[in-house]
């Protein structure tokens, strides 16, 4: 079944019925409660489906270049610098999420991250649990809208993202190691205007400092728009003039591509929010259900005393599986809770000679892939999970770079690439790099 799909951009709701996109809008206060937020919340708990997927982009949502390796989100959120910096990625009731990590001119990576100021996408969460649905991702307009266009155009060249909504116009940039977004809520004034038509119009009459930046310059323009363009947006006739308009989009172009991008995308905001505890209603269920049958078969078959203790014995040995599994599970959440304030404390001091083994895994592994965990013990056993983010993977070259490294796979199990998944688990025992 096909996921539901709500948008919250701004101040403004936006559903789909059968006669297209409706809009809710609701004027900005200085109230605690957001009051947008408040109303998608109220409409996601009263219905019901499978699964949810929202576009999620209030007032209070930022967004910020941070300087990262190339990791995976779970990675990234473990790096002491960010927990320091950005404390958000700790936290169970604010969304977070990041685009994935791309070189940089200046040499390294850097990201693009979005993160919530206050709680409000947790409002959400909660209300799909209520109506017995789930809220299998939630994006920031610039993923959602980054993801959109990349799926609507067989070969993109945009460089900018202009979406012209009624009470929402935002842009985004695109280009690689340039990231950035920005949004206007409610009615515009002339020096707003001024300043989206510096960003996406006037930047191509001024001069560039580097080729980079006139590559940007002279970018395409994606728009996503909805309802009258020229009416929502004053310089419409402005950016038409400069002949760099890729494609027009509408909101349906929006929804497809939210509802297919994967909810592994580092961008998924609900990512860090607690799993539903769908394992305590099964043994609540399960214990529930053992009860009433036997207290059936006591009312409808008093006669058979010898079938009832077989079925009361069996319940007994279920209830005290179920009551040990539950005694496991306690144990886990208490040492699942001392890993948490132990993670949180920061990492420990490298031992001798892993700084040169990081730094021979971080030249062997090539752009096409992404190192999502690596661990190595006092005996220098280690075990490296990773992905393959690009089709270019050269999976024997990238083997022998890394055993060149002192990375070596070791038995039959030391190298375990799954090339339809794109997926790999390596382990072995690390030695000096070779020559």
């Amino acid at each position: 079944m096909a996921p539901r799909i709500a948008m919250l951009l701004g101040r403004s709701v936006w559903l789909r019925d059968a006669r297209g996109w409706r809009r809710e809008s609701f004027d900005g206060n200085n109230d605690l409660a957001n009051p947008a937020i408040t109303r998608l919340a109220e409409i996601l708990s009263c219905e019901c489906r499978e699964s949810t997927v929202v576009v999620f982009e209030p007032e209070g949502l930022a967004h910020q270049t941070v300087e990262s390796p190339r990791v995976g989100r779970s990675v990234f959120g473990t790096l002491a610098r960010v927990r320091s910096q950005h404390p958000v990625v700790t936290s169970e009731v604010m969304g977070w999420g990041i685009e994935q990590p791309e070189r940089v001119q200046e040499g390294g990576f850097s990201t693009l991250m979005h993160f919530e100021l206050t709680p409000g996408l947790v409002h959400l969460h909660n209300a799909c649990l209520q109506s017995g649905s789930q809220l299998r991702a939630a994006w920031s307009a610039y993923t959602a809208a980054a993801v959109c266009t990349r799926t609507h155009l067989a070969t993109p060249k945009s460089k900018f993202i202009l979406m012209l909504l009624p009470g929402f116009v935002a842009v985004a940039i695109c280009a690689n190691g340039r990231r950035s977004f920005r949004g206007w809520t409610g009615p515009m004034a002339d020096r707003d205007w001024k300043a989206l038509s510096a960003l996406v119009v006037d930047s191509e009459s001024r001069p560039a400092p580097s080729m980079g930046e006139t590559e940007l310059k002279r970018g395409k323009i994606a728009v996503i728009a909805e309802g009258e363009t020229e009416r929502n947006c004053p310089i419409w006739s402005e950016i038409r003039a400069t002949g760099r308009i890729e494609t027009v989009i509408g909101l349906d172009a929006l929804a497809v591509g939210a509802s297919r991008t994967p909810t592994s995308h580092p961008g998924n905001l609900v990512e860090g929010f607690p799993r539903p505890r769908q394992l305590d209603r099964l043994l609540v269920g399960t214990v529930a259900g053992c009860l009433s049958a036997a207290a059936a078969l006591v009312a409808g078959l008093p006669g058979h005393l010898r079938d009832l203790r077989n079925i009361e014995a069996s319940s007994a040995e279920r209830v005290a599986s179920l009551e040990v599994h539950l005694s496991d599970l306690s144990r886990n959440q208490r040492e699942m809770k001392t890993l948490r304030i132990e993670s949180a404390q920061g990492p420990g001091p490298i031992h001798v000679g892993r700084h040169e083994a990081l730094l021979g895994l971080a030249a062997a592994v090539p752009d096409s892939l992404t190192v999502t965990s690596l661990s190595i013990d006092e005996g220098d056993h280690f075990v490296i999970a990773a992905i393959v983010v690009g089709a270019d993977f050269d999976a024997e070259g990238t083997k022998r770079a890394l055993a060149q490294s002192g990375f070596k796979p070791e038995g039959p199990n030391g190298w375990d690439f799954n090339a339809s998944s794109g997926k790999l688990l390596m382990s072995g025992t690390y030695a000096a790099s070779q020559p």
